[in-house]
């Protein structure tokens, strides 16, 4: 890669539609034995349509055989049933609300995704920050994923490049009842 020449951006997947919603979000139907089941004690409370890249960069691989996309973090949009933009998806599974709220989470549990080459189906466990919208968040679900995932491997002059692979998903956020 060359100095100040931008990584190079995979196929974008079609963009995520704006979500129907007049009320409250349903819960998803999920298999059975669905690792990414909400618990009971939660109910549904706001459904985001999300668009963006998941960043990778080429690492030799834990056993020193090869290369390969390592995950950095995602840089996605939110938005909202109406198609408003009404936050962002970052670092750490971090959500950032306009009104200012937001969530940090931790993988509980997760799924493959439906296609192969997307981003498994998540279960965060969140902590939330500040008032607003994303207050007393405490899980997300990442389902309906589209794109994000990379090549598996890289070769020795691609190390340390950046690779942005475009994505589309739909979260679902849970308060306690």
């Amino acid at each position: 890669m060359t100095p100040g020449v931008p990584a190079p951006l995979a196929p974008a997947p079609p963009a995520a539609p704006p979500l129907p919603q007049l009320g409250p979000p349903e819960r998803p139907s999920l298999g059975l034995f669905s690792r990414i089941k909400a618990p009971g004690e939660v109910d549904p409370v706001l459904e985001l349509a999300a668009s963006g890249v998941q960043i990778f960069r080429c690492e030799q691989d834990k056993d020193g055989t090869g290369y390969r996309w390592m995950f950095r973090l995602p840089e996605a949009e939110l938005r909202d049933a109406n198609g408003q933009l009404v936050g962002h998806h970052g670092a750490n599974y971090s959500f950032e609300h306009v009104d200012g709220s937001r969530l940090i989470g931790t993988i509980v549990g997760y799924d493959s995704a439906p296609e192969g080459d997307s981003l498994r189906w998540l279960l965060l466990r969140t902590q939330s920050y500040g008032q607003g919208e994303f207050e007393k968040v405490t899980y997300v679900q990442r389902i309906d994923t589209s794109g994000g995932m990379p090549p598996e491997q890289c070769a020795t002059e691609q190390v340390n490049q950046i690779l942005r692979v475009p994505f589309s998903a739909k979260f679902i956020l849970y308060r306690p009842r």
